[in-house]
């Protein structure tokens, strides 16, 4: 099994700004794209953790995640370390975890 390539290239601050209002949620904070998710049921959460694992594993990128149980929240916040700051595939994980 073939691991997918990240495309690490560096956005710039025009391009975040531009692509984050396609991308319901999601903020820049520091140097990374946040999200947080609220669920009403426990059942959602249970699915979205599972889109999530699968998310990180097509991708092979992998964020920090919080599940919050009181709040009934996950927030999701993704960077490339690597690289220093946001990237096309912190974008592209963000476009594929919108789609739960």
């Amino acid at each position: 099994m073939s691991v997918p390539l990240e495309d690490k290239t560096r956005v710039s601050e025009e391009e975040l700004q531009e692509a984050l209002k396609s991308l319901e949620g999601w903020v820049k904070e520091g140097k990374a794209i946040t999200r947080r998710f609220f669920f009403e049921r426990w059942g959602d959460i249970t699915r979205f953790m599972k889109h999530l694992a699968a998310t990180i594993e097509a991708t092979n990128h992998h964020p920090n995640v919080i599940l919050d149980t009181t709040t009934r929240t996950v927030t999701v916040s993704v960077t490339t370390h690597s690289e220093g700051g946001i990237t096309r595939a912190d974008l592209e994980f963000a476009r594929r975890l919108n789609e739960f």
